[in-house]
Protein backbone atom coordinates (compact mmCIF):
# COMPACT_ATOMS: atom_id res chain seq x y z
CA UNK A 1 0.00 0.00 0.00
CA UNK A 2 1.34 3.20 -0.73
CA UNK A 3 0.56 6.36 1.46
CA UNK A 4 0.03 9.36 -0.08
CA UNK A 5 -0.70 13.18 1.36
CA UNK A 6 -2.34 15.61 -0.56
CA UNK A 7 -1.21 19.24 -0.28
CA UNK A 8 -3.40 22.07 -1.83
CA UNK A 9 -5.67 25.17 -0.69
CA UNK A 10 -9.00 24.35 -2.94
CA UNK A 11 -11.02 22.32 -1.53
CA UNK A 12 -12.80 20.88 -5.32
CA UNK A 13 -9.01 20.48 -6.14
CA UNK A 14 -8.84 17.85 -3.50
CA UNK A 15 -12.09 16.58 -3.83
CA UNK A 16 -11.48 15.65 -7.22
CA UNK A 17 -7.81 14.32 -6.53
CA UNK A 18 -9.26 11.94 -3.70
CA UNK A 19 -12.42 10.91 -5.94
CA UNK A 20 -9.68 9.69 -8.98
CA UNK A 21 -7.23 7.83 -6.63
CA UNK A 22 -10.10 6.01 -4.45
CA UNK A 23 -11.68 4.66 -7.96
CA UNK A 24 -8.84 3.96 -10.24
CA UNK A 25 -5.97 3.38 -8.15
CA UNK A 26 -6.64 1.08 -5.10
CA UNK A 27 -3.32 0.38 -3.94
CA UNK A 28 -2.96 3.97 -2.94
CA UNK A 29 -4.14 5.36 0.55
CA UNK A 30 -4.69 8.73 0.66
CA UNK A 31 -3.19 9.15 4.66
CA UNK A 32 -4.44 13.14 5.19
CA UNK A 33 -4.21 16.07 3.23
CA UNK A 34 -2.84 20.00 4.17
CA UNK A 35 -4.41 23.05 2.85
CA UNK A 36 -0.91 25.54 3.97
CA UNK A 37 2.95 25.14 3.55
CA UNK A 38 3.50 25.46 7.67
CA UNK A 39 0.74 22.24 7.61
CA UNK A 40 1.82 20.18 4.54
CA UNK A 41 5.38 19.88 6.80
CA UNK A 42 4.25 18.78 9.75
CA UNK A 43 1.85 16.27 8.16
CA UNK A 44 4.85 15.12 6.36
CA UNK A 45 6.68 14.50 9.41
CA UNK A 46 3.74 12.82 11.35
CA UNK A 47 2.01 10.51 8.63
CA UNK A 48 5.16 10.29 6.73
CA UNK A 49 4.05 9.31 3.15
CA UNK A 50 5.56 7.76 0.39
CA UNK A 51 3.89 10.26 -2.11
CA UNK A 52 2.84 14.14 -1.75
CA UNK A 53 1.05 15.98 -4.17
CA UNK A 54 1.96 19.18 -3.87
CA UNK A 55 0.68 22.47 -5.28
CA UNK A 56 3.10 25.47 -5.78
CA UNK A 57 0.63 28.56 -4.29
CA UNK A 58 -0.67 28.00 -1.06
CA UNK A 59 -0.99 30.60 2.18
CA UNK A 60 1.96 31.14 3.92
CA UNK A 61 5.05 28.73 2.74
CA UNK A 62 4.96 28.07 -0.87
CA UNK A 63 5.34 24.74 -2.36
CA UNK A 64 8.72 24.89 -3.52
CA UNK A 65 10.04 25.93 -0.37
CA UNK A 66 8.04 23.46 1.61
CA UNK A 67 9.82 20.97 -0.87
CA UNK A 68 13.07 21.96 0.08
CA UNK A 69 12.32 21.64 4.30
CA UNK A 70 10.78 18.67 3.65
CA UNK A 71 13.74 17.25 1.77
CA UNK A 72 16.17 17.73 4.71
CA UNK A 73 14.59 15.27 6.69
CA UNK A 74 12.70 12.84 4.29
CA UNK A 75 14.47 12.56 0.88
CA UNK A 76 13.04 9.66 -0.05
CA UNK A 77 9.44 11.06 -0.57
CA UNK A 78 8.52 11.30 -4.04
CA UNK A 79 7.07 14.62 -4.64
CA UNK A 80 4.31 15.40 -7.71
CA UNK A 81 3.28 18.94 -7.90
CA UNK A 82 -0.07 20.49 -8.76
CA UNK A 83 0.07 23.67 -10.45
CA UNK A 84 -1.83 25.77 -13.04
CA UNK A 85 -0.50 27.07 -16.40
CA UNK A 86 0.76 30.55 -14.95
CA UNK A 87 2.91 28.85 -12.41
CA UNK A 88 4.25 26.58 -14.94
CA UNK A 89 7.77 27.94 -15.25
CA UNK A 90 8.33 27.41 -11.26
CA UNK A 91 7.12 24.00 -11.94
CA UNK A 92 9.94 23.32 -14.24
CA UNK A 93 12.19 24.95 -11.63
CA UNK A 94 10.75 21.89 -9.10
CA UNK A 95 11.43 19.34 -11.40
CA UNK A 96 14.73 20.38 -12.00
CA UNK A 97 15.00 19.95 -8.30
CA UNK A 98 14.26 16.20 -7.86
CA UNK A 99 10.12 16.37 -8.12
CA UNK A 100 9.23 13.67 -10.18
CA UNK A 101 5.93 15.05 -11.91
CA UNK A 102 4.11 18.00 -12.39
CA UNK A 103 0.19 17.82 -13.39
CA UNK A 104 -1.62 21.15 -14.82
CA UNK A 105 -4.75 22.01 -13.34
CA UNK A 106 -7.56 21.19 -14.03
CA UNK A 107 -6.44 17.41 -13.35
CA UNK A 108 -6.52 15.15 -16.50
CA UNK A 109 -7.83 11.63 -15.05
CA UNK A 110 -5.96 9.72 -17.65
CA UNK A 111 -2.79 11.68 -16.46
CA UNK A 112 -3.44 11.18 -12.87
CA UNK A 113 -3.71 7.59 -13.00
CA UNK A 114 -0.50 6.98 -15.20
CA UNK A 115 1.37 9.30 -13.09
CA UNK A 116 0.69 6.89 -9.92
CA UNK A 117 0.75 3.92 -12.16
CA UNK A 118 4.59 4.89 -12.59
CA UNK A 119 5.07 5.89 -9.25
CA UNK A 120 3.97 2.43 -7.77
CA UNK A 121 6.23 0.93 -9.82
CA UNK A 122 9.02 2.96 -8.97
CA UNK A 123 8.20 2.17 -5.03
CA UNK A 124 7.76 -1.28 -6.06
CA UNK A 125 11.82 -2.04 -7.44
CA UNK A 126 12.58 -0.12 -4.91
CA UNK A 127 10.89 -2.21 -1.77
CA UNK A 128 12.02 -5.29 -3.67
CA UNK A 129 15.39 -3.72 -3.75
CA UNK A 130 15.04 -3.02 0.29
CA UNK A 131 13.84 -6.52 0.51
CA UNK A 132 16.47 -8.21 -1.35
CA UNK A 133 19.02 -6.67 0.94
CA UNK A 134 17.51 -7.69 3.97
CA UNK A 135 17.22 -11.19 2.87
CA UNK A 136 21.02 -11.52 1.54
CA UNK A 137 22.07 -9.72 4.57
CA UNK A 138 20.02 -12.22 7.10
CA UNK A 139 21.67 -14.80 5.09
CA UNK A 140 25.05 -13.62 5.81
CA UNK A 141 24.15 -13.52 9.61
CA UNK A 142 23.60 -17.03 9.07
CA UNK A 143 26.66 -18.12 7.27
CA UNK A 144 29.16 -16.21 9.11
CA UNK A 145 29.05 -17.48 12.83
CA UNK A 146 29.34 -21.17 11.04
CA UNK A 147 32.33 -19.52 9.30
CA UNK A 148 33.61 -18.36 12.05
CA UNK A 149 33.86 -21.74 13.91
CA UNK A 150 35.16 -23.36 10.87
CA UNK A 151 38.10 -20.55 11.04
CA UNK A 152 38.56 -21.42 14.42
CA UNK A 153 38.53 -25.16 14.15
CA UNK A 154 40.79 -25.25 11.29
CA UNK A 155 43.71 -23.51 12.82
CA UNK A 156 43.28 -25.54 15.90
CA UNK A 157 43.64 -28.69 14.35
CA UNK A 158 44.76 -28.51 10.99
CA UNK A 159 47.63 -25.12 12.05
CA UNK A 160 47.77 -24.59 8.45
CA UNK A 161 48.89 -21.43 7.29
CA UNK A 162 45.80 -19.78 5.80
CA UNK A 163 45.92 -18.95 2.20
CA UNK A 164 44.11 -15.51 1.65
CA UNK A 165 44.07 -14.18 4.37
CA UNK A 166 42.80 -11.24 3.61
CA UNK A 167 39.43 -12.71 2.02
CA UNK A 168 38.36 -13.39 5.99
CA UNK A 169 39.70 -10.46 7.46
CA UNK A 170 37.06 -8.60 5.01
CA UNK A 171 33.97 -11.13 6.25
CA UNK A 172 34.76 -10.44 9.53
CA UNK A 173 35.70 -6.95 9.27
CA UNK A 174 38.46 -7.47 11.55
CA UNK A 175 42.86 -7.87 11.31
CA UNK A 176 43.56 -11.49 12.13
CA UNK A 177 47.24 -11.54 11.38
CA UNK A 178 48.76 -11.10 14.84
CA UNK A 179 46.70 -12.68 18.07
CA UNK A 180 46.40 -14.77 21.16
CA UNK A 181 44.16 -17.28 22.14
CA UNK A 182 41.35 -17.57 25.22
CA UNK A 183 40.32 -20.42 26.16
CA UNK A 184 37.53 -21.35 28.76
CA UNK A 185 37.31 -24.73 30.67
CA UNK A 186 34.86 -25.99 32.83
CA UNK A 187 34.93 -28.51 35.42
CA UNK A 188 34.51 -32.43 34.52
CA UNK A 189 31.15 -33.72 36.19
CA UNK A 190 29.97 -37.10 35.60
CA UNK A 191 27.16 -38.28 37.67
CA UNK A 192 25.34 -42.13 37.73
CA UNK A 193 21.96 -40.03 37.81
CA UNK A 194 21.29 -39.37 34.23
CA UNK A 195 19.05 -36.30 35.25
CA UNK A 196 22.19 -35.32 36.62
CA UNK A 197 24.14 -35.74 33.64
CA UNK A 198 21.70 -33.70 31.48
CA UNK A 199 21.70 -30.51 33.50
CA UNK A 200 25.25 -30.25 33.44
CA UNK A 201 24.80 -30.78 30.15
CA UNK A 202 22.26 -27.55 30.19
CA UNK A 203 24.22 -25.45 32.51
CA UNK A 204 27.67 -25.93 30.41
CA UNK A 205 25.65 -25.28 26.98
CA UNK A 206 24.39 -21.98 28.52
CA UNK A 207 28.15 -21.17 30.13
CA UNK A 208 29.30 -21.33 26.76
CA UNK A 209 26.78 -18.93 25.11
CA UNK A 210 27.12 -16.52 27.67
CA UNK A 211 31.06 -16.48 27.41
CA UNK A 212 30.39 -16.18 23.66
CA UNK A 213 28.12 -13.20 23.94
CA UNK A 214 29.78 -11.07 26.38
CA UNK A 215 33.23 -11.73 25.00
CA UNK A 216 32.09 -10.29 21.71
CA UNK A 217 30.53 -7.79 23.32
CA UNK A 218 34.06 -6.83 25.31
CA UNK A 219 35.92 -7.14 22.06
CA UNK A 220 35.72 -8.27 18.27
CA UNK A 221 37.15 -11.30 18.16
CA UNK A 222 36.49 -15.04 16.63
CA UNK A 223 34.69 -17.77 18.84
CA UNK A 224 35.05 -21.52 17.46
CA UNK A 225 32.37 -24.39 18.97
CA UNK A 226 32.65 -25.74 21.96
CA UNK A 227 34.36 -28.70 22.22
CA UNK A 228 33.75 -30.66 25.23
CA UNK A 229 34.82 -29.13 27.78
CA UNK A 230 36.34 -26.03 26.42
CA UNK A 231 35.71 -23.08 24.12
CA UNK A 232 38.69 -21.16 22.35
CA UNK A 233 37.99 -17.38 21.39
CA UNK A 234 41.26 -16.02 18.72
CA UNK A 235 41.63 -11.98 20.20
CA UNK A 236 43.05 -10.64 16.81
CA UNK A 237 45.70 -7.08 17.85
CA UNK A 238 47.59 -4.80 15.72
CA UNK A 239 51.32 -6.69 15.30
CA UNK A 240 53.11 -3.10 16.96
CA UNK A 241 50.92 -3.73 20.01
CA UNK A 242 53.70 -3.65 23.15
CA UNK A 243 53.89 -7.64 24.61
CA UNK A 244 53.43 -5.95 28.38
CA UNK A 245 50.34 -3.58 27.41
CA UNK A 246 48.75 -6.60 25.41
CA UNK A 247 48.78 -8.67 28.09
CA UNK A 248 47.34 -6.26 30.69
CA UNK A 249 45.07 -5.95 28.17
CA UNK A 250 44.02 -9.77 27.70
CA UNK A 251 43.80 -10.04 32.05
CA UNK A 252 41.41 -6.93 31.93
CA UNK A 253 39.05 -8.18 29.23
CA UNK A 254 38.99 -11.55 30.88
CA UNK A 255 38.23 -10.21 34.38
CA UNK A 256 35.35 -8.02 33.06
CA UNK A 257 34.22 -10.87 31.21
CA UNK A 258 34.11 -13.17 34.53
CA UNK A 259 32.14 -10.42 36.59
CA UNK A 260 29.80 -10.41 33.60
CA UNK A 261 29.15 -14.25 33.50
CA UNK A 262 29.42 -15.20 37.27
CA UNK A 263 25.91 -14.25 37.65
CA UNK A 264 24.27 -16.46 34.58
CA UNK A 265 26.32 -19.65 35.44
CA UNK A 266 26.14 -22.09 37.78
CA UNK A 267 29.21 -24.51 36.98
CA UNK A 268 33.02 -24.02 37.38
CA UNK A 269 35.02 -22.72 35.04
CA UNK A 270 38.48 -21.84 34.21
CA UNK A 271 40.44 -19.06 31.72
CA UNK A 272 43.63 -19.59 30.16
CA UNK A 273 45.20 -16.76 27.85
CA UNK A 274 48.41 -17.44 25.51
CA UNK A 275 50.49 -15.37 24.37
CA UNK A 276 50.35 -13.55 20.64
CA UNK A 277 51.87 -14.68 17.44
CA UNK A 278 51.36 -14.87 13.82
CA UNK A 279 48.30 -16.47 12.83
CA UNK A 280 50.60 -19.33 11.83
CA UNK A 281 51.57 -20.02 15.47
CA UNK A 282 47.66 -20.57 16.43
CA UNK A 283 48.00 -23.69 17.76
CA UNK A 284 51.25 -22.73 20.24
CA UNK A 285 48.71 -19.55 21.77
CA UNK A 286 46.08 -22.23 22.34
CA UNK A 287 48.62 -24.85 24.17
CA UNK A 288 49.75 -21.96 25.97
CA UNK A 289 45.85 -20.78 27.25
CA UNK A 290 45.63 -24.45 27.75
CA UNK A 291 48.51 -24.62 29.99
CA UNK A 292 47.17 -21.91 31.80
CA UNK A 293 43.91 -22.75 32.28
CA UNK A 294 44.86 -26.03 33.83
CA UNK A 295 46.88 -24.79 36.95
CA UNK A 296 44.23 -20.94 37.29
CA UNK A 297 41.62 -21.25 39.63
CA UNK A 298 38.06 -22.37 39.74
CA UNK A 299 36.34 -19.27 37.94
CA UNK A 300 39.67 -17.65 37.63
CA UNK A 301 41.49 -16.33 34.96
CA UNK A 302 45.43 -16.98 34.43
CA UNK A 303 47.68 -15.97 31.83
CA UNK A 304 50.86 -17.83 30.42
CA UNK A 305 53.40 -15.23 31.17
CA UNK A 306 52.28 -15.85 34.89
CA UNK A 307 53.36 -19.46 34.94
CA UNK A 308 56.54 -18.73 33.03
CA UNK A 309 57.57 -16.38 35.30
CA UNK A 310 60.39 -18.63 36.98
CA UNK A 311 62.02 -20.02 34.26
CA UNK A 312 65.86 -18.85 33.79
CA UNK A 313 66.19 -16.54 30.56
CA UNK A 314 69.30 -19.20 29.44
CA UNK A 315 66.00 -21.89 29.73
CA UNK A 316 65.54 -21.48 26.22
CA UNK A 317 63.34 -24.57 25.59
CA UNK A 318 62.28 -25.44 21.54
CA UNK A 319 58.76 -25.31 22.03
CA UNK A 320 58.80 -25.01 18.55
CA UNK A 321 59.59 -28.37 18.49
CA UNK A 322 56.33 -29.17 20.14
CA UNK A 323 53.96 -27.76 17.81
CA UNK A 324 55.91 -29.86 15.40
CA UNK A 325 55.72 -33.08 17.24
CA UNK A 326 51.92 -32.38 18.00
CA UNK A 327 51.58 -32.10 14.01
CA UNK A 328 53.10 -35.34 13.24
CA UNK A 329 51.47 -37.18 15.91
CA UNK A 330 47.92 -36.05 14.62
CA UNK A 331 48.86 -37.07 10.86
CA UNK A 332 50.22 -40.77 11.97
CA UNK A 333 54.02 -39.45 10.73
CA UNK A 334 55.54 -42.08 13.18
CA UNK A 335 59.14 -41.88 11.84
CA UNK A 336 59.17 -37.79 11.95
CA UNK A 337 57.42 -37.44 15.33
CA UNK A 338 60.44 -39.74 16.75
CA UNK A 339 63.21 -37.71 15.07
CA UNK A 340 61.36 -34.64 16.45
CA UNK A 341 61.02 -36.20 19.97
CA UNK A 342 64.80 -37.19 20.03
CA UNK A 343 65.49 -33.50 19.38
CA UNK A 344 63.02 -32.53 22.44
CA UNK A 345 64.91 -35.05 25.04
CA UNK A 346 67.95 -34.09 23.73
CA UNK A 347 67.51 -30.40 24.80
CA UNK A 348 66.22 -31.67 28.16
CA UNK A 349 68.88 -33.97 28.87
CA UNK A 350 71.63 -31.38 27.97
CA UNK A 351 69.87 -28.74 29.91
CA UNK A 352 68.39 -30.52 32.89
CA UNK A 353 71.52 -32.97 33.16
CA UNK A 354 70.97 -36.01 35.63
CA UNK A 355 67.76 -34.43 36.71
CA UNK A 356 65.13 -36.50 36.04
CA UNK A 357 62.70 -35.08 38.18
CA UNK A 358 62.79 -32.14 35.99
CA UNK A 359 63.23 -34.06 32.86
CA UNK A 360 60.05 -36.37 33.86
CA UNK A 361 58.34 -33.08 34.66
CA UNK A 362 58.50 -31.66 31.43
CA UNK A 363 57.54 -35.11 29.15
CA UNK A 364 54.40 -34.93 31.74
CA UNK A 365 53.86 -31.29 30.17
CA UNK A 366 54.27 -32.81 26.75
CA UNK A 367 52.30 -35.65 27.39
CA UNK A 368 48.93 -33.47 28.98
CA UNK A 369 49.12 -30.93 25.53
CA UNK A 370 49.57 -33.96 23.12
CA UNK A 371 46.86 -35.20 24.89
CA UNK A 372 44.72 -32.19 24.73
CA UNK A 373 45.56 -32.05 20.81
CA UNK A 374 44.04 -35.33 19.67
CA UNK A 375 40.79 -35.16 18.55
CA UNK A 376 39.88 -38.90 19.16
CA UNK A 377 39.25 -41.04 21.91
CA UNK A 378 42.04 -43.49 22.03
CA UNK A 379 42.13 -45.80 25.10
CA UNK A 380 44.25 -48.09 24.29
CA UNK A 381 47.06 -45.72 23.57
CA UNK A 382 48.73 -45.47 26.45
CA UNK A 383 47.09 -41.70 26.96
CA UNK A 384 45.24 -42.21 30.66
CA UNK A 385 46.32 -40.43 33.25
CA UNK A 386 46.65 -43.21 36.00
CA UNK A 387 48.17 -45.82 33.79
CA UNK A 388 51.37 -44.19 31.48
CA UNK A 389 51.44 -41.33 33.89
CA UNK A 390 51.83 -43.37 36.84
CA UNK A 391 54.67 -45.83 34.88
CA UNK A 392 56.77 -43.05 33.81
CA UNK A 393 56.75 -41.78 37.22
CA UNK A 394 58.06 -44.79 38.66
CA UNK A 395 61.31 -44.47 36.17
CA UNK A 396 64.46 -43.87 37.70
CA UNK A 397 67.11 -43.91 34.28
CA UNK A 398 67.34 -41.45 31.73
CA UNK A 399 67.65 -43.94 28.99
CA UNK A 400 64.48 -46.20 30.70
CA UNK A 401 62.74 -42.64 30.17
CA UNK A 402 63.60 -42.19 26.63
CA UNK A 403 62.50 -45.68 25.60
CA UNK A 404 59.44 -45.96 27.02
CA UNK A 405 58.54 -42.31 26.03
CA UNK A 406 59.60 -43.59 22.24
CA UNK A 407 57.44 -46.62 22.75
CA UNK A 408 54.44 -44.74 23.63
CA UNK A 409 54.68 -42.54 21.13
CA UNK A 410 54.74 -45.17 18.80
CA UNK A 411 52.02 -46.68 20.15
CA UNK A 412 49.82 -43.23 20.09
CA UNK A 413 50.60 -42.82 16.77
CA UNK A 414 49.64 -46.14 15.26
CA UNK A 415 46.28 -46.02 17.31
CA UNK A 416 45.86 -42.78 15.43
CA UNK A 417 46.58 -44.51 12.12
CA UNK A 418 44.27 -47.45 12.93
CA UNK A 419 41.31 -45.53 14.26
CA UNK A 420 41.77 -42.49 11.15
CA UNK A 421 41.42 -45.96 9.06
CA UNK A 422 38.11 -47.20 10.15
CA UNK A 423 37.00 -43.79 10.60
CA UNK A 424 37.64 -42.60 7.23
CA UNK A 425 36.02 -46.32 6.19
CA UNK A 426 33.14 -45.72 8.00
CA UNK A 427 32.57 -42.53 6.85
CA UNK A 428 32.88 -43.04 3.18
CA UNK A 429 30.51 -46.23 3.68
CA UNK A 430 27.98 -44.19 5.28
CA UNK A 431 28.25 -41.32 2.49
CA UNK A 432 27.76 -44.35 -0.54
CA UNK A 433 25.22 -45.47 1.20
CA UNK A 434 23.50 -41.90 1.58
CA UNK A 435 23.94 -41.61 -2.14
CA UNK A 436 22.12 -44.82 -2.94
CA UNK A 437 19.43 -44.29 -0.84
CA UNK A 438 18.79 -40.56 -2.34
CA UNK A 439 19.86 -40.50 -5.64
CA UNK A 440 16.78 -39.88 -6.76
CA UNK A 441 16.24 -36.83 -5.08
CA UNK A 442 17.99 -33.43 -5.36
CA UNK A 443 21.44 -34.22 -3.29
CA UNK A 444 24.25 -32.47 -3.42
CA UNK A 445 27.77 -32.51 -2.23
CA UNK A 446 26.61 -30.32 0.83
CA UNK A 447 23.66 -32.57 1.73
CA UNK A 448 26.34 -35.68 1.85
CA UNK A 449 28.99 -33.77 3.50
CA UNK A 450 26.30 -32.95 6.07
CA UNK A 451 25.43 -36.63 6.49
CA UNK A 452 28.85 -37.45 7.46
CA UNK A 453 29.42 -33.84 9.89
CA UNK A 454 32.17 -32.63 7.15
CA UNK A 455 33.06 -29.53 5.43
CA UNK A 456 32.18 -29.00 1.94
CA UNK A 457 35.42 -29.04 0.58
CA UNK A 458 37.30 -31.01 2.70
CA UNK A 459 34.34 -33.41 1.98
CA UNK A 460 35.13 -33.39 -1.60
CA UNK A 461 38.58 -33.98 -1.42
CA UNK A 462 37.78 -37.34 1.13
CA UNK A 463 35.34 -38.74 -1.25
CA UNK A 464 37.63 -38.55 -4.31
CA UNK A 465 40.59 -39.59 -2.88
CA UNK A 466 38.70 -42.91 -1.03
CA UNK A 467 36.48 -43.62 -3.73
CA UNK A 468 38.60 -42.32 -6.70
CA UNK A 469 36.06 -40.08 -8.69
CA UNK A 470 34.37 -37.08 -7.52
CA UNK A 471 30.72 -37.01 -6.14
CA UNK A 472 28.80 -35.46 -8.80
CA UNK A 473 30.18 -38.38 -11.28
CA UNK A 474 29.90 -41.03 -8.47
CA UNK A 475 25.98 -39.91 -8.26
CA UNK A 476 25.11 -39.42 -12.45
CA UNK A 477 26.43 -43.31 -12.61
CA UNK A 478 24.58 -44.27 -9.96
CA UNK A 479 21.46 -42.69 -11.70
CA UNK A 480 22.16 -43.98 -15.00
CA UNK A 481 22.64 -47.32 -13.43
CA UNK A 482 19.67 -47.34 -11.73
CA UNK A 483 17.96 -46.08 -15.31
CA UNK A 484 19.37 -48.79 -17.20
CA UNK A 485 16.97 -51.29 -14.56
CA UNK A 486 14.03 -49.35 -15.55
CA UNK A 487 14.54 -48.75 -18.97
CA UNK A 488 13.82 -52.21 -19.65
CA UNK A 489 10.46 -51.97 -18.31
CA UNK A 490 8.73 -50.96 -21.59
CA UNK A 491 5.61 -49.63 -19.48
CA UNK A 492 7.70 -46.91 -18.20
CA UNK A 493 7.91 -43.38 -19.95
CA UNK A 494 11.54 -42.16 -20.74
CA UNK A 495 10.13 -38.95 -19.05
CA UNK A 496 9.48 -41.19 -15.76
CA UNK A 497 12.69 -42.61 -15.79
CA UNK A 498 14.20 -39.30 -15.73
CA UNK A 499 12.37 -38.57 -12.89
CA UNK A 500 12.32 -41.44 -11.53
CA UNK A 501 16.44 -41.12 -10.81
CA UNK A 502 16.56 -37.65 -9.40
CA UNK A 503 16.51 -35.77 -12.63
CA UNK A 504 13.86 -32.93 -13.83
CA UNK A 505 14.77 -32.84 -17.70
CA UNK A 506 14.44 -35.19 -20.07
CA UNK A 507 16.74 -33.65 -22.51
CA UNK A 508 19.66 -32.95 -19.97
CA UNK A 509 19.26 -37.01 -19.20
CA UNK A 510 19.36 -38.09 -22.27
CA UNK A 511 22.10 -36.22 -22.90
CA UNK A 512 23.89 -37.78 -19.59
CA UNK A 513 22.77 -41.18 -20.55
CA UNK A 514 24.36 -41.23 -24.39
CA UNK A 515 27.51 -39.63 -22.93
CA UNK A 516 28.16 -42.09 -20.18
CA UNK A 517 26.55 -45.39 -22.62
CA UNK A 518 27.29 -43.80 -25.69
CA UNK A 519 23.49 -44.58 -26.82
CA UNK A 520 20.44 -42.67 -26.31
CA UNK A 521 17.70 -43.85 -23.52
CA UNK A 522 15.63 -45.31 -26.32
CA UNK A 523 18.35 -46.73 -28.40
CA UNK A 524 19.27 -48.94 -25.09
CA UNK A 525 16.21 -49.65 -24.48
CA UNK A 526 15.20 -51.44 -27.81
CA UNK A 527 18.20 -52.91 -27.28
CA UNK A 528 17.54 -54.73 -23.60
CA UNK A 529 14.32 -55.40 -25.28
CA UNK A 530 15.32 -56.91 -28.23
CA UNK A 531 17.98 -59.35 -26.01
CA UNK A 532 14.97 -60.48 -23.72
CA UNK A 533 13.03 -61.78 -27.11
CA UNK A 534 15.49 -63.13 -28.45
CA UNK A 535 16.33 -64.87 -25.24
Amino acid sequence: MIKLLIADDEYLVVESLKFIIEKHAPGVEIVGTATSGREVIEKAFDLKPDVIFMDIRMPGINGIDAIRQIKNTHNDIIFVIITAYEYFNYAKDAVNLGVHEYLLKPINKQRLVETIQHITDILSVKREAIQREILLKEKIDKIIPHMEGQFVYSQLFNGRVIRGIEFYEEIFSMKLQYGYVMMAMVDDFESDIKEENLKNSLYQQSFYDFFSLELKNLYPCLIGPPLLDRIVAYMPVNQDIDAYEARNMSMDIATKLIERIHRSTKIRYKIGIGRIYGIEYFSKSCNEAYTAASVSENDGVTHFEDIVFHLEKADTYPISKEKALIDRVLTGSTSEALEIFEEIFWWLSTNYKEDIDKIKSKLLELLIVLKRAIPYEIEESGMTEHSYFTDLLKIQQVNQLKTSYLNNLKSITNNINNLRERELSGLIAKSIKYIHENYHRNISLDDAAKEVNMSYHYFSKFFKDSVGKNFVDYLTERRIEKSKEILKDGSVSIKEVCYQIGYSDPNYFSKIFKKITGVTPTEYRINALSQEVIG
